[in-house]
Parts: structure tokens; sequence; C-alpha cells
């Protein structure tokens, strides 16, 4: 064991260290970002919100946290991608833990979108690290940084529910701690691994061939199709277990299950597109949300809970996978790649959020949340013109 540990080399520590910290950071992060839906049910109450206001908040975080992340790709260049990773888990979790003291609606969104900022400029730079630590196994790397943002997101709303019994509304409080004592931990452990201009850069740029543009732009589609479902589902989730006769306790346990499974998926997604190919990963599970879905709309109890929890599954193995055929599909910037599944993908998430809420509100939120079948079902189509795409490549 010894002579095992002594063969390593200082830079594959470094490397392993870049990906476990990439793991952690954007958990850190997404713990700090994921709790809205459960303030949403208060919110409705407090400041007298519709199930379309309560979709533009959606779409006021979706949006900020997605439009400029290729565009903040290069800020790991310039100042390193740890140093960007800290900063931007700071920023953030000091605004989302404010955002419940906002005085009306308009402050809300405002404080939401400077907040959403820091998920923008994070993502890019987490890649960065994530890529750095796994050069070997691709589909492992991406896996462990998406998990981590998965499981994140699955304990955020879970920690502020506790809250809720003592601070009420103003939960989000709790969040500032640990953002404070996340961002120190990652500001210590970042100086022992490699994160500056010329690292970055290595990792990030390759000159093996020009790529198709076309590829990539059908697997940002897809992308958006699953944001459309999952942020819409996720958003809306404790009010529709409310509107059928749960608890906003029942409603937040039953959100964080679907966010535990996607993170279970997210482990699998990436060890099965290094084992098959990625399209085929990405394509199979797509295509399975929506019966999915459709079987947990019908059922009720135990069975319910298992079908959402084959609904996270299924959609948690496309994060990494469909970062992979971004990056096949661009190799000459991998990182711009990656930024734009993660970015442009989730723009329509809110769009749909929105949408969704809009329907609700012109008849009933089971309504609303009937039309999420169709998007697994578009992107299912895209990743077949990718393969077709591919294929004549």
């Amino acid at each position: 064991m010894i002579s095992d540990l002594q063969s390593v080399s200082p830079f594959q520590w470094r490397n392993q260290r870049s990906l476990w910290l990439a793991g952690f950071s954007h958990f850190a992060l997404e713990v700090c970002h994921s709790f809205m839906p459960v303030l949403y049910p208060l919110l409705v109450v407090s400041m007298g919100l519709t199930y379309t206001q309560i979709g533009v908040l959606t779409l006021a975080i979706s949006l900020t946290s997605s439009l400029l992340q290729p565009f903040c790709s290069t800020l790991s260049d310039r100042f390193g991608a740890g140093r960007v990773a800290t900063f931007s888990i700071l920023w953030l979790g000091l605004l989302m833990g404010v955002v419940s003291l906002a005085p009306n609606y308009i402050t809300l969104i405002v404080l939401l979108m400077l907040a959403s900022l820091g998920s923008s400029a994070y993502h890019p730079a987490g890649a960065e690290l994530a890529a750095s630590g796994g050069q070997a196994r691709r589909g492992l790397s991406m896996s462990v940084f998406s998990v981590g943002g998965n499981l994140g997101a699955a304990l955020s709303p879970l920690l502020v529910a506790l809250g809720v019994s003592t601070l009420g509304i103003h939960a989000g409080l709790a969040i500032i701690p640990f953002a404070l004592l996340s961002s120190a931990l990652l500001y210590s452990q970042f100086g022992q691994v490699a994160g500056g201009k010329a690292h970055a850069k290595a990792a990030t740029i390759t000159a093996d061939g020009s790529g198709y543009l076309a590829g990539l732009i059908l697997v940002v589609i897809s992308a958006m199709t699953r944001s459309w479902f999952q942020v819409s589902l996720t958003t809306y989730l404790p009010a529709w277990v409310e509107s059928h006769g749960g608890t906003l306790a029942q409603g937040s346990q039953m959100l964080s299950l679907l966010l535990f499974s996607l993170g279970i998926g997210s482990m699998l997604g990436g060890p099965l597109a290094d084992r098959f190919s990625a399209w085929q990963v990405v394509f199979v599970n797509t295509l399975l949300i929506a019966p999915f879905y459709w079987l947990f709309l019908a059922t009720t109890g135990p069975l319910q809970l298992f079908f959402l929890l084959l609904i996270g599954i299924t959609m948690g193995t496309t994060y990494p996978t469909a970062i992979l055929m971004a990056q096949d599909a661009w190799p000459r910037r991998t990182a711009f790649a990656a930024a734009a599944v993660m970015g442009w993908g989730w723009v329509p998430g809110g769009l749909g959020a929105s949408f969704t809420g809009y329907i609700a509100d012109q008849s009933t939120l089971d309504a609303g949340l009937s039309l999420l079948i169709t998007p697994p079902l578009l992107g299912a189509i895209c990743i077949l013109g990718y393969k077709f795409i591919r294929a004549r490549r």
C-alpha cells in the first residue's frame, strides 16, 4: 500500500484533489441556491403571489444563472478556476441568505438575480476543475462534479424546511454561515492545486478537429427540454402536493427525493458513458422520462414515490453525458461547450416554469403539470438528430 502511494506523482494528487474539490464546491453552491421552492408556498401567503409570479421568480433565477455562463468561461483563464469558484459561492450564499428579508416582490426579484450571477460565474470554473482532475475517465470526472451539485440541491430544501419551524419565512438566513464556512474551506484548499491561467487553458482547449456546430446545437436544445421539464416540476412539486391534501413538509420531502435521485443518476451517467456511447445513455434515459412521469401522475403512495425516484435517476444520467456530447461536438473549446449546455441549456427552465404557472392560473396546477410529458420526447428526437449528424461525419 505504501509503495502504491509513493508511486503516485504530485501531479496526480493535485488532479484528484481538483476533482473532489470540484464536486464539493458544486455541492456547496447548490445548497445555497436550491431552497426557494420550499419558500414559495410561504411567499404565496405573505406577499399574495400567484403561480404566474412564482414562475417569473423562477425565470429570473434561471436566466441570470444561465445566459452568461459561456461568457464567464474566460474568467478562469484570468483569475484561476479555484478563485472564481470560491468567490462565486460566497457571493451567492450571502445574497440568497437575505432574499427572504425582501420587503416587496420587485426587491425579491432583484436579489435573486444578483445572487444567481454567482451561479453563472461558478459553473464554467467548476467544470474546468472537474476536467483537470479526471482526464483518464472523462465520464467519471463529470459524474463527480454533477453529483455534487445534485446532492447539494437535494439537501438544500430539507435544511431550509427544518429552519422554517423556528425562523419561518426567514429560514434562508441559515444558509449564510454555511456559505462562509464552505468558501473559507475552499479558499484554503484551492491554493494546493493547479488552477491558474495556463492550467485552465490546457484543460479547456483542444486542437484536434474543428467540431460540428449542428451537433452542439442539438445537444443544447436537448438540455433545454430537460431543464423545461425539471425546473417546472421542482418549482411546483411542493405546491402540487399541498393541493392534493399533503403538507409543506411532505412536499419538501418529495422534492428532496427527486433531487437525491438526480444525484444517483448523475453518478451512474458518467461511468456508463465511459463504457458505452454518451449519446446512447442520453437517448435511452431521456426517452424513459416521459412514461415514468405519466405513471407518477397516475399513481399514489409508495408506487408514486418509486416512479418519482425513477424520473430523477433517468434525468440525472443525462447531466454528465450531455456535457461529454457537447465537448465531443465542439472540441476546439471544451469549456465553452460545457458552459453552453450548463448555461444556455437551462434558459427554457424558467420560461417553461412561467408557462406552467400561467396554465395553472388559467385552469389547474394538475393541467399545467400534465403538459410536461412533452419536453422529454422532444429531447429524445434531438439526440437522434445528433447521432445522425455524427454518423455522417
